[in-house]
């Protein structure tokens, strides 16, 4: 499929696809276009997958350097990209205990400035955050325990 007719199909019935496959640079396009499908930059994770190799997890937005020390990034891409590399490493009990975590942090915990707009409340650091997040997994690995 072309790339302009896949953004444009992603506009309009995204549950069709579960995993593209594509070069960097529309991929880089496309999951950006998914991010603000989905809930923002801030909640998108992604793994490059590499069979037999070595495999890449990493928030979509990157490192965000315009923000860097602002206390504005949302730290719960990253969160979401190591569950799916314990996913892929074989640890789906931990990685969705990791995904449920965010999850539950989403629905009723600390947000970051750019969740605040879609989902209401204060806006919260991107320290406060994660130490809340860091406690839910905490709590859920305890309970399994």
């Amino acid at each position: 499929m072309y790339v302009d007719a896949l953004a444009m199909d992603l506009i309009r019935k995204p549950e069709a696809y579960d995993v593209i496959v594509t070069n960097n640079l529309f991929g880089d396009i496309l999951t950006d276009l998914g991010a603000a499908l989905t809930g923002g930059l801030g909640l998108a994770a992604s793994g490059n997958i590499h069979p037999g190799r070595v495999s890449l997890f990493e928030p979509v937005h990157g490192s965000a350097p315009d923000i860097a020390g602002q206390g504005k990034a949302n730290p719960l891409a990253m969160a979401l990209s190591g569950a799916l590399m314990l996913e892929h490493l074989g640890h789906a009990r931990q990685a969705q205990l990791l995904t449920r975590a965010v999850e539950a942090q989403v629905r009723e915990g600390a947000r970051t400035p750019d969740l605040v707009p879609m989902l209401g409340g204060p806006a919260s650091t991107t320290e406060q955050v994660g130490n809340e997040l860091l406690a839910r997994v905490q709590g859920a690995a305890q309970a399994l325990s």
